[in-house]
């Protein structure tokens, strides 16, 4: 099977892609235990070979069954740096590309009290959203935790709950729910699918980026999600072909971005987004 070398995600009538300079380790196709077992077995009973072609093939999957078993067994470790990575930070963006739009809310929570754990603001922040949901319904939200200079948490959350009684706003009822310390409530009033060039993105990325970096945040979820979002989907692909399909589509097709980031084991990776006119013909990449 032929590698691939691009990360497709389709966002509406938009396409985005990620393309790698040298197809990524692992991305050739690997053959199941199973497969390689029964390989091995019919080998040892083929009466044709010579007992030196038998131990050559016999020898090369089992180099194949190590490296499989490798793959499956090797623990997961912790990363040193505790940076975001790339793949954090494109999950984050679509997330708010496919659920967010302009006219949806952006919450603040913060505390009074100083020294508040990340799992004491967790559980607050869980009766929060149920207790949200109790007055005004079901909705979607995103949440995003940081640390503020003084060292207490706080969170920055998207949601999809519906205008806020301006009398509720005034006479304290709103910020009550919460009950912890200040509620600023503001619109969602700009959006770009281009990453770089979206402050709303760019803003929840530079607090989970700080959240991640911070020890406190150790074993700790990344972000808060709601179950009811709308997840991205991904898939692989050859660059060429693509760009085959993008030019025979019949439809206007613009790029709207292009980054290309050096990378030591991939040579580059190049970010890229483009526009379709018809959604119909994006779904079908």
């Amino acid at each position: 099977m032929e590698k691939f070398d691009c990360l497709i995600r389709v966002i509406g009538n938009f396409v985005k892609v990620k393309r790698y300079g040298i197809p990524p380790k692992g991305s050739e196709w690997r053959r199941p235990k199973e497969e390689i077992m029964a390989a091995m077995e019919a080998i040892r009973n083929d009466a044709t070979l010579t007992e030196i072609e038998r131990i050559i093939q016999l020898a090369i999957l089992e180099g194949e069954d190590k490296e499989e078993r490798k793959v499956r067994k090797e623990p997961k470790r912790e990363p040193k740096g505790r940076g975001l990575k790339m793949a954090e930070r494109e999950r984050i963006c679509d997330l708010i590309d496919l659920n967010f739009s302009i006219g949806d809310k952006y919450v603040t929570l913060t505390y009074e009290q100083e020294d508040v754990t990340v799992d004491q603001a967790s559980n607050d922040f869980e009766n929060w959203i149920k207790r949200m949901r109790e007055r005004y319904g079901d909705f979607k939200y995103l949440g995003i935790r940081s640390f503020q200079q003084r060292g207490t948490l706080h969170y920055h959350v998207l949601a999809t709950f519906p205008n806020i009684p301006k009398t509720e706003l005034m006479d304290g009822t709103f910020r009550s729910i919460w009950g912890h310390g200040n509620v600023d409530l503001k619109r969602i009033y700009s959006r770009n699918i281009v990453d770089r060039k979206d402050r709303l993105k760019m803003y929840m990325i530079k607090n989970l980026h700080e959240f991640k970096l911070d020890e406190r945040s150790y074993n700790k979820h990344l972000y808060l999600a709601s179950k009811n979002l709308k997840q991205p989907e991904i898939t692989r692909g050859n660059f060429k072909e693509l760009l085959a399909k993008l030019k025979d589509s019949n439809e206007k097709v613009k790029r709207l971005d292009w980054m290309r980031y050096n990378n030591e084991y991939l040579k580059y990776i190049d970010m890229m987004c483009f526009e379709i006119v018809n959604e119909k013909q994006v779904m079908a990449f």
